[in-house]
């Protein structure tokens, strides 16, 4: 700290002393102060301060700083002046000097000008620089200056009110809007910081409906909504801050409101209630239209209350009722359909549903018991009202297609099948008595493929009465494809005519045939099927026959006989056929005429006559019946020599002798009209002697060429390739010939078996295998059965295997022995055949289970009925005998500690505690068991039996004692805890109401157990709450529970004002070598909080007393040490 530099002191004369929170400077000075000059030097006591001041100060309100500001000094001549220089441009603060002793304190407080108030929300901080000057009073030359930064924070005050985001809130909800849950939120915002600016929300009028949060403004459901009562909600809600407020004309400010609006639409909360007034028990043909009076009710309001229907949803199976409207709104009737058709005697129940309009829709159910009194005649019916079957066409006659299988409630007659319609070609047959329908023709699926057939079944014993009971159904037949067409050609055999020397792979021609199978038994290729090689190929898939190399007719076959096949892709064996395709060549003309001689040379005398022939040409042509013509080159006439154009004779033709040319060179050729032959001379020497031999005056030498030895070779190997015909081959033999062998069955089958009547459907009895030696399809068998109509049809055999299976369920008291011919056919043409009979016994078993008197009981008994109670005693018969037919009764668990059945009575008694709350339905199995040892057959019944409730459970809550915390300043209205308790019993017994013992400062919904507040806390007060909540339930008796709330309220800091001294200066004196404890002076703070502890205010000296020579009391009493 720089000080203003002086002599030494005798000893320290003054000290000051300030006092933090409120600052006062104390100044002490002692009697005796002697000091001396020596050269001066000024600082400030810091180079920065920092001091606070509140906004809205009034002027002339000084800053507080942390500390004491200013210079020491040690001249009292030396005047000290502080003026702001920087920092403050809106002029909102002066400096002050004051000194005190030995020191100049800084003061640095607001302007009384109108426009100097601080404003935090505006600017919140200021740094003042500070300067302070120096001179004296005896030396003019003493001019010092020194600079320092004052930290000016502007502390908040509770100035500003809060405001909402928007002053109107609105929102739909629905009815059934669910409790505790978030509404909507509402915001508000305060400028100030702190406490000033945290806001509480509140209802300001007290609502059992409502409840807001008081930091987060999420207004919540209290209480369930109900549109009848009020449709549109509309209240007030407050945001106040946490500040410390004042008064304005007797209400309270920085507070503000928002009007919330909250709409109810209905919604869909009840259910009908579907009342039934029970008429008479119907008789048959009496008045069917009405069986019962069924009125619906809705509570609800508007469309949701409207009953949209009523209908039967489940026990009228057959339609054997209906429901029609009544003479009044919301009023049904219960009838009989068709007052036409019979209904069985007995019991039924209808299951009715009731639906309302409302969205979503709400339906109730409800049961009603009929009873109809005179047994009706049944109507038989099928098992499926439609079947649909598929069958081989390669079945015998006799094969089973299907078993049809109808019923008829309370029907003690059998039933008698027939077919109605579609069988008008006589293909199918049904047993009258078993129901399986079998073919009675061979079937043919290229013929037809499809068959639909309407079949009945009527009550034997009712044929000819005049109440016809008939059932129908369709049989769908569809007939599936076997491989039993050959392809057909479009032709047994075809002549092509084709010429020689065409490209290889040219077309040829192209077969067809088709196949009236389906899929690959329909799917044809094509092969050449000679046995020895041709020069051609067939594609295989489009018939289509080509070369494999050139043809030539001079040297190579003139015609062939290709034998085509055509095979299907069908199984197991392919099936084919075969034509006949002649391909005769055709020449065509492909060469040009050969001179068999060439290069003539000769003499002729002049002396010949005209006409003298000189030479013969001879020309060959290889193409056959060519006709080759001789000519000069060029064609214009010689005057002395002439060529015969068909013999090719050269001749003389002009008297030589008057001729002055002696040699001649004569050019011939020949042609077949189309191709010209090589040019060849002929050189003649005219002479008038000859020296040599000759013939009649001409003597000509040829060069012979091997022509004619090539048209001979030629001649000869199309004689040697066209010598063997392809009709004369030798025919393949045929594997798969004709059927010449019968079907044999295997001599390992047994004439008799035995079979337990337990067996399975679709077992196997035996394997029925035949054999034949035949190949192909005329050594391939099928199986059937050849019933003659007097046993119950329980087998059938497999059509390929000969497997013999069940076909239906056996029974021994029914038929015990069975008599089976089974018939092997092959598939050849003709079809041979074999059969064999067989012996079939069946053996008994235990297969007839226990049969209660009904499937199920349904029974409604109080929950606290005594031990020992019976409720029902269960009876169940066995058709078997002896120990098949001997029953014990047993009760499936897990309800074994509750009731109890008697093993040989069948007694159901209750032996435990019931209780609703726990279980209120119990679906209790007995099994009733015969008494076989092998194999014992066991069927049960379900017992449903109901709890009537009885109010036995107190409401319990989820805790016995609930804790929470609470601030004190939390406003009236807000929501604490809500204590929710649960019956677990129905009606009045499980409808809760709350209660609280000695309320006052919280309140309790009877109906929710929402906890509020109902007064304003204070933690200096009452820290702690013990609340007593009581749950009651409205059954008779009432039964109740008790909770604990325990609130705990925390203490909200209401200390809101520092104390303050009356100056920041007090001034004292002590006379040295005063004794310790000698009273130097007192200083007294004041504290505008109101008294308690917050405005009780202690001292403490914090700077100043460097050498701890002072003291200072909580009376603010200054004391020697």
């Amino acid at each position: 700290m720089g000080l203003l530099r002086r002599g030494p002191f005798e000893r320290t004369s003054s000290f000051t002393l300030p006092h933090v929170c409120s600052v006062l400077l104390v100044s002490v000075l002692l009697v005796e102060l002697e000091f001396a000059v020596g050269e001066l030097t000024l600082d400030f006591t810091r180079s920065e301060y920092n001091a606070t001041v509140p906004e809205n100060s009034v002027g002339k309100t000084y800053v507080t700083p942390t500390e004491k500001m200013g210079i020491f000094i040690s001249d009292p001549s030396l005047l000290v002046r502080y003026k702001i220089v920087s920092g403050d441009p809106g002029k909102m603060f002066k400096a002050e000097s004051r000194t005190v002793g030995d020191f100049c304190f800084l003061s640095l407080r607001t302007r009384t000008e109108e426009q100097a108030v601080l404003n935090r929300e505006y600017q919140d901080y200021y740094a003042i620089g500070v300067k302070a000057m120096v001179t004296s009073l005896y030396r003019r030359s003493v001019k010092l200056k020194a600079h320092t930064i004052v930290h000016v924070r502007i502390l908040d005050t509770n100035d500003l009110n809060p405001f909402f985001d928007k002053l109107d809130y609105s929102i739909t909800v629905p009815e059934d809007f669910p409790l505790h849950k978030n509404v909507l939120r509402v915001t508000a915002t305060d400028p100030d910081v702190g406490v000033n600016g945290d806001i509480y929300y509140s209802l300001p009028e007290p609502s059992l409906l409502f409840a807001i949060h008081p930091t987060r403004g999420f207004i919540t459901l209290t209480r369930p909504l109900d549109y009848q009562k009020e449709s549109v909600h509309k209240f007030t809600v407050v945001a106040e801050d946490r500040g410390p407020k004042f008064r304005v004309a007797g209400s309270m400010a920085f507070r503000s409101t928002a009007n919330v609006q909250i709409k109810v639409t209905p919604v869909n909360l009840h259910a009908p209630e579907i009342q039934v007034r029970q008429l008479p028990s119907i008789l048959e043909h009496s008045d069917p239209d009405i069986y019962a009076i069924v009125r619906v009710t809705d509570a609800d309001k508007g469309v949701h209350g409207e009953i949209d229907g009523l209908g039967i949803v489940k026990g009228d199976v057959e339609g054997y009722f209906k429901v029609s409207p009544g003479k009044k709104a919301n009023e049904f009737e219960i009838g009989v359909a068709d007052p036409t058709r019979d209904l069985a005697a007995g019991s039924y129940a209808l299951v009715l549903q009731a639906t309302d309009r409302g969205t979503p829709p709400k339906t109730t159910s409800k049961t009603v018991h009929l009873k109809v009194s005179e047994a009706s005649h049944p109507i038989p019916k099928f098992s499926q009202s439609d079947y649909d079957v598929e069958i081989e066409e390669v079945a015998p006659i006799g094969y089973p297609l299907v078993r049809l299988m109808a019923t008829m409630d309370k029907g003690k007659n059998p039933l008698l099948y027939t077919i109605e319609i579609g069988n008008d070609e006589g293909m199918f047959a049904v047993d009258q008595r078993t129901g399986v329908l079998r073919t009675s023709k061979m079937l043919d699926r290229e013929r037809r493929a499809y068959y639909s057939l309407t079949v009945s079944a009527v009550d034997s014993g009712r044929r000819g009465g005049p109440h016809l009971r008939k059932g129908t159904a369709i049989v769908n037949i569809r007939v599936l494809d076997n491989n039993d067409n050959d392809p057909v050609f479009n032709t047994s055999s075809m002549i092509v005519v084709f010429d020689e020397n065409r490209s290889q792979s040219s077309i040829v021609c192209t077969v067809h045939a088709t196949d009236a199978d389906a899929g690959d038994n329909g799917y044809v290729t094509y092969s050449l099927a000679n046995l020895h090689p041709v020069p051609f190929n067939i594609d295989h898939f489009t018939g289509e026959i080509s070369t494999t190399e050139v043809l030539d007719f001079e040297t190579m076959r003139r015609e062939y006989i290709l034998r085509v096949r055509a095979s299907d892709w069908g199984s197991p064996y392919r099936r084919q056929a075969e034509m006949t395709v002649h391909v005769q060549l055709r020449d065509i003309n492909d060469h040009r005429p050969l001179f068999e001689r060439v290069d003539c040379v000769g003499q002729v005398l002049d002396s010949v006559p005209m006409d003298t022939p000189i030479v013969t040409l001879s020309a060959l042509d290889f193409d056959a019946g060519s006709t080759v013509r001789y000519l000069m080159v060029p064609a214009d006439d010689d005057p002395c020599f002439g060529l015969n154009e068909e013999k090719g004779v050269l001749k003389v033709t002009c008297d030589l002798s008057k001729q002055t040319k002696t040699d001649w060179i004569l050019n011939v050729s020949a042609t077949d009209s189309q191709h010209f032959a090589d040019v060849m001379t002929v050189n003649l020497k005219v002479v008038s002697k000859m020296t040599g031999r000759n013939k009649d005056g001409v003597a000509i030498d040829c060069r012979k060429l091997d022509v004619t030895d090539r048209y001979m070779e030629l001649l000869r190997l199309g004689n040697i390739q066209n010598k063997a015909i392809e009709g004369k081959e030798d025919v393949v033999p045929k594997r798969y010939g004709d059927n010449r062998h019968s079907p044999e069955f295997l001599s390992t089958i047994p004439s008799e078996v035995w079979i337990n009547e337990s067996a399975s459907v679709g077992s196997e009895v035996v394997a029925m295998r035949a054999r034949d030696r035949d190949h192909g399809y005329s050594g391939l068998v099928v199986y059937v059965i050849n019933y003659n109509n007097e046993g119950d049809d329980c087998f059938k055999v497999d059509l390929y295997t000969g497997r013999l299976l069940v076909d239906s369920e056996l029974d021994r008291e029914r038929t015990s022995r069975y008599v089976l011919n089974v018939t092997a056919f092959d598939l050849g043409r003709p079809q041979r055949s074999a059969s064999m009979q067989i012996i079939i016994n069946v053996r008994d078993i235990n297969d007839n289970p226990p049969t209660f008197e009904k499937s199920s009981y349904h029974f409604v008994i109080p929950e606290n009925v005594e031990n020992g109670t019976s409720v029902i005693r269960l009876r169940a018969t066995d058709i078997d005998e002896g120990e098949n037919a001997r029953l014990t009764y047993t009760l499936e668990g897990p309800a074994w500690d509750r009731f109890h059945v008697d093993k040989d009575s069948g007694l159901l008694t209750v032996v435990g505690a019931l209780d609703r709350e726990v279980t209120e339905n119990y679906a209790l199995r007995v099994w009733a068991r015969d008494g076989s040892l092998d194999r014992p057959q066991m069927s049960s019944t379900v017992i449903f039996i109901r709890l009537e409730d009885v109010n036995d459970n107190p409401p319990l809550f989820g805790l016995t004692q609930f804790w929470v915390k609470v601030r004190e300043d939390l406003p009236i209205g807000t929501v604490v805890m809500v204590m929710s308790a649960r019956d677990p019993d129905t009606g009045d017994g499980g409808r809760v109401a709350y209660e609280m013992l000695e309320g006052g400062t919280f309140s309790v919904d009877p109906l929710t157990g929402v906890v509020r507040l109902a007064r304003t806390l204070d933690f200096e007060q009452k820290q702690l709450y013990n609340v007593t909540i009581i749950a009651r339930d409205q059954g008779d008796p009432p039964l109740s529970s008790v909770a604990y709330l325990l609130v705990e309220v925390e203490d909200v800091n209401e200390n809101l004002h520092p104390p303050k001294f009356p100056d920041m200066v007090a001034s004292g004196s002590v006379r040295e070598n005063k004794p310790e404890g000698t009273l130097v002076m007192q200083v007294t703070a004041v504290d505008a909080d109101p008294p308690g502890i917050d405005s009780t205010v202690t001292y403490s000296i914090r700077d100043g007393d460097g050498v701890g020579i002072f003291s200072i009391d909580d009376q603010g009493r200054t004391f020697l040490l």
